[in-house]
């Protein structure tokens, strides 16, 4: 799905907020052409929203994620991140960067 070495960036034009406390992405301006209009977040994916706006990496969101969510031991957190990334990703509300090689 994802790999380590990408960098991952929220498209320009998008903005969480709340609508009866419930957290909501909405599309602005021109990328409503890449991506739906609104999407529902629940509790757990407005925390990695929130760390992506923050330029938090995926190894570290994992951390905060375990320490912040009562998540049973034997569930892999992070597949769960990526799943939702990916999802992120594939609605159009997110984009992965390469970042450049050491050799470069």
């Amino acid at each position: 799905m994802m790999k380590e070495s990408n960098n991952i960036k929220i498209r320009p034009g998008i903005v969480l907020t709340h609508v009866c406390g419930q957290g909501v992405l909405v599309s602005a301006f021109e990328v409503r052409d890449f991506c739906p209009y609104i999407t529902l977040l629940n509790e757990t994916g407005e925390y990695i929203w929130n760390c992506l706006e923050n330029n938090i990496d995926v190894k570290e969101i994992v951390k905060k994620v375990r320490n912040e969510f009562d998540i049973p031991v034997n569930t892999d957190v992070e597949e769960l991140i990526n799943s939702f990334l990916y999802q992120l990703k594939t609605n159009g509300y997110v984009v992965y960067e390469e970042q450049e090689d050491e050799k470069n």
